[in-house]
């Protein structure tokens, strides 16, 4: 198979690229912050039980949970980069990993997660030195995996748990709750999303190119049909270069996706150990915990905030109810999104800004 003339996926590169730099101007940040405080002002004032609080034991065991929860976060970090370092064939150093993981998250965090950091990193990495075939496979080969532990794993969860796993109190699946309505739509939006990837990526490929391609020639949508024909171009090339990697470097990125989601997962189930020492701490209670947080994710995949802020905050604090106590959940929503959101906020903001002026400015002359 001859390989694809390694072209630049991105015609609107310059033009794109200065819209992608004001998306990292410093004010964005203000917006998920403020949303992110509502929510906790909103929990504050509706849930939060002060004697309760009093009576959380802020032991050494606790804060040995809580410093397993920020170990996890790092080994998350870890996982991102292995997956994109595997990503890259070794064409990215794995310093240089860590650097535009922390960009990517940084980049998710300041967009609505339906449109999420994943087209910026189009933009980064074509920066990177990454050819068009490689930084279009890390991007578009990172949004299927991910939905795909989603898809793939949510039914075997509730397949050993049933109902329960969806919401707390949840005893059928016609029990259609807020939560469970919401489950039911962004999964079937979830599971779509993931089969169009993987029809596009995997299975019939050049069918990506001719369907974006009449996509643009319909007249409601013609003037976005130079972006149709740009991302077939990204989908046929990345298609191309995951078709001539080895089997060993698929089960790489499958391996690494795993333990990238299950680092996140039981990151928040140790802060629930320290916040409510009580819960037991056998495999089935903690696997429990794990399956509904993934359908809270599940729920959370198409948020319309920034990062999920506000949302996030929200969400965890219900979807826990029934192991840690209405009046304290905003603790354990507070920690978890204090390291997993905000730490990225601020660690971005120190990252993002010496990446620019090193990477961008300097190839444009600026």
């Amino acid at each position: 198979m001859s390989e694809l003339p390694n072209t630049n996926p991105t015609p609107e590169l310059d033009a794109e690229g200065r819209q992608v730099l004001q998306s990292f101007r410093a004010s964005r940040i203000l917006f998920p912050v403020m949303l992110g405080l509502l929510a906790v002002g909103y929990l504050f004032y509706r849930q939060f039980d002060p004697e309760r609080f009093r009576q959380i034991n802020w032991s050494a065991q606790a804060w040995g949970w809580i410093g397993i929860s920020f170990l996890l976060l790092i080994i998350r970090h870890l996982f991102y980069s292995f997956r994109l370092y595997t990503l890259g064939n070794g064409t990215l150093t794995w310093r240089k990993c860590l650097e535009l993981m922390v960009i990517w998250e940084f980049s998710t965090n300041l967009t609505p997660t339906s449109k999420g950091g994943p087209f910026i990193m189009l933009f980064v990495l074509s920066r990177e030195g990454l050819n068009a075939g490689r930084t279009a496979t890390a991007v578009f080969y990172t949004m299927l995996c991910d939905s795909g532990f989603f898809v793939l794993t949510l039914p075997v969860w509730l397949m050993i748990y049933g109902p329960p796993v969806l919401y707390p109190g949840m005893k059928s699946y016609h029990d259609v709750s807020l939560a469970s309505g919401a489950f039911f739509v962004t999964y079937a939006m979830m599971a779509t999303y993931w089969v169009i990837l993987l029809v596009l990526l995997v299975l019939r490929p050049r069918y990506a190119q001719r369907a974006l391609k009449w996509l643009g020639q319909q007249n409601f949508l013609q003037r976005y049909a130079e972006k149709f024909e740009r991302i077939g171009h990204e989908f046929a090339l990345a298609a191309h270069e995951i078709r001539l990697q080895h089997w060993s470097y698929h089960l790489k990125i499958i391996l690494s996706t795993v333990g990238v989601w299950t680092s996140k997962f039981f990151m928040i189930n140790c802060i629930i150990l320290a916040i409510v020492p009580e819960t037991p701490l056998d495999g089935s209670t903690q696997a429990f915990i794990y399956a509904r947080l993934v359908a809270m994710f599940i729920i959370m995949a198409f948020s319309p905030t920034p990062g999920g802020a506000g949302l996030a905050e929200l969400a965890l604090a219900g979807f826990i109810s029934d192991y840690v106590p209405t009046g304290i959940g905003l603790i354990v929503a507070l920690i978890w999104r204090g390291m997993a959101y905000y730490g990225y906020l601020l660690l971005g903001a120190v990252v993002v800004p010496n990446w620019v002026s090193n990477t961008v400015r300097k190839r444009q002359g600026q």
